[in-house]
């Protein structure tokens, strides 16, 4: 299920009241399976035929469709457990170039936006596990890295624009919705959802309709409705929707708003709403149905079973025609793009993929490149010092890394200076690297894992390093062998690759850091996850675009060494 994978497990480990809670629903099929016949294909629905058009790999789920200028983009990563994977692409319809174009330091990618000329990518489970929520921020071109410097949040599962303002979706102990006012630079807490205590409760979905925000909630310990307006500055549910414990996919489409209702019995339903009504769609009734696309004149959803999938149509939302069936792959996102079609699948090879247009595609116009700006809050010379001392107090305290308070306290010490962009600050978090610390090793994630406290700390530092933008940051810490056990959340404190992530950040593209990342990628103990790391900052520092191709990266590297001695 796409849960909230760290907040997920520490509620299942620490708090045995919400275990029931845990079980993965996203991808297993209703409790009480429905016997329906299988529908028959109509091939007029489309005017070509879905192909293959891109596998980029190494990861088996393609998700997050979104159409951004001249290009389709999308998330290639494990998307149904806890895995560090999450790797952005684009591919050009006109040209049929599929890119590489940003690895996320995250556990998946929540849902994206454009707003304002640019495209915001949330972090769905931040792998830095800082208790703030991240996103990354593009042009195009130029990217950057960003923090909702209030309220706790293990996860930014979904980002929306109501015309006037940004939000956020966010998930930790309770859901919360985040707004922003000046296009990202700051944030503040509108809503919380009411939860009791050892119980969770998440945001996880985001839609505007007709000028109007819809959240869509996760809370599986309740079964009231899951879909809430914005109406006079907070959320208000919309009583006519049917209980439930969760909502996906919410979508709207002339006039309605569609979502998929995990009912009280765990089964699942379609259910469309305008509000102050509500009814189910029941054309799709037996179907695991993944995701929903408007278009001008047709809506269009996917379903999937553990092996096959199917395209469906509909004219009005409620009368239902397959338009397209797959074998051996399962569809999980869809989405329309410049009048054209375009699916997000798993394919048989375990590998990703993106099916569309058997023709080179349309294009939408390419956009005016629109300026990034960077998040900075400086602080005064006396604040500085303040803020510096008051690090150097939280890094020397022993309680600072003690079962599982590390992440609130270093955070807290370090966001005000990580948002500063002052290069001093980065200079000063850069020396805290060899700061003495108070003890060898420290338990996380409920006592299950010892951990070297000068990893904890490093791992933190250098959060803030690359969310300031100026380092330097130590070659040497690129070179320490991964020998981590597995862990259920799969979350790591070692310093290697957030230095990677960091030196990506703050540009340190200098010849040893890149001769580093190369001979990194062939570390025989390394999980495939972790050269992901090395492949992004490589991407970045150097603007080459191998993805995981090693040979690629080391032929590339020898051949620069002889032009560029």
């Amino acid at each position: 299920m796409h849960f909230p994978r760290f907040g997920r497990y520490l509620a299942c480990f620490l708090l045995p009241l919400v275990l029931a809670s845990c079980s993965r629903f996203w991808h297993q099929p209703p409790a009480t399976p429905v016997t329906v016949t299988p529908p028959a294909v109509n091939t007029e629905l489309l005017a070509q035929d879905l192909v293959p058009l891109a596998q980029p790999g190494p990861w088996p789920h393609i998700t997050e469709l979104i159409g951004y200028g001249d290009r389709l983009w999308f998330a290639n990563s494990v998307a149904f457990e806890n895995h560090n994977s999450a790797d952005l692409y684009s591919y050009t319809p006109a040209t049929g170039e599929t890119r590489y174009e940003r690895h996320l330091f995250s556990q998946g990618a929540g849902q994206p936006i454009v707003a304002d000329g640019l495209l915001y990518w949330p972090f769905e489970d931040p792998r830095f596990a800082s208790h703030r929520g991240e996103y990354m921020v593009t042009n195009g071109e130029d990217w950057q890295w960003h923090l909702l410097s209030e309220g706790e949040a293990f996860h930014v599962h979904a980002m929306a624009t109501d015309g006037e303002a940004l939000f956020a979706g966010t998930g930790a102990w309770a859901g919360r919705l985040q707004k922003s006012q000046d296009s990202g630079q700051s944030w503040e807490v509108v809503y919380e959802y009411p939860t009791p205590d050892r119980q969770v409760s998440r945001i996880t979905q985001l839609a505007a309709m007709e000028g109007q925000l819809y959240v869509g909630v996760t809370a599986l310990h309740e079964t009231k409705p899951k879909v809430l307006r914005w109406e006079q500055d907070t959320l208000k549910p919309i009583t006519s929707w049917p209980e439930g414990k969760r909502v996906d996919s919410l979508t709207a489409y002339n006039g309605w708003l569609y979502g998929i209702n995990l009912n009280p019995d765990d089964t699942i339903a379609v259910w469309r709403t305008r509000g102050d009504q509500s009814e189910p769609v029941t054309g799709l009734d037996g179907y695991r149905v993944r995701a929903f696309a408007a278009g001008e004149d047709a809506f269009w959803a996917v379903s999937s079973d553990s092996v096959n999938g199917l395209l469906w149509h509909s004219p009005d939302g409620l009368t239902w025609t397959v338009a397209h069936e797959f074998k051996a792959a399962r569809p999980l996102a869809v989405a329309i793009y410049a009048g054209q079609l375009y699916v997000g699948a798993e394919g048989e090879n375990g590998q990703g993929v993106l099916f569309g247009p058997t023709a080179p595609g349309n294009v939408d116009p390419p956009l005016s490149k629109t300026a990034l700006s960077r998040q900075l809050i400086p602080l005064s010379a006396p604040q500085l010092q303040q803020r510096l001392a008051q690090l150097d107090q939280a890094l020397s305290a022993p309680a600072s890394y003690g079962h599982g308070e590390t992440q609130a306290v270093l955070a807290k010490a370090l966001t005000p200076l990580a948002l500063t962009g002052m290069p001093e600050v980065g200079a000063a978090l850069s020396q805290h690297l060899n700061h003495a610390p108070p003890q060898e090793t420290t338990t996380l994630l409920g006592g299950e894992l010892s951990v070297p406290v000068t990893d904890v700390m490093q791992w933190y530092l250098l959060w803030a390093i690359g969310l300031n933008g100026s380092g330097p940051i130590p070659v040497e810490l690129l070179s320490t062998p991964w020998a981590v056990s597995s862990n259920n959340p799969e979350k790591y404190w070692q310093p290697a690759p957030a230095a990677a992530w960091a030196m990506a950040q703050i540009g340190q593209g200098n010849q040893a850091t890149i001769d580093a990342l190369i001979q990194r990628l062939s570390f025989e103990g390394d999980p495939i996850w972790l050269k992901g790391d090395w492949v992004g900052a490589l991407s970045v520092l150097t603007g080459e675009r191998f993805g995981y191709d090693e040979a690629a990266w080391q032929n590339w590297w020898s051949h620069h060494h002889k032009n560029h001695p």
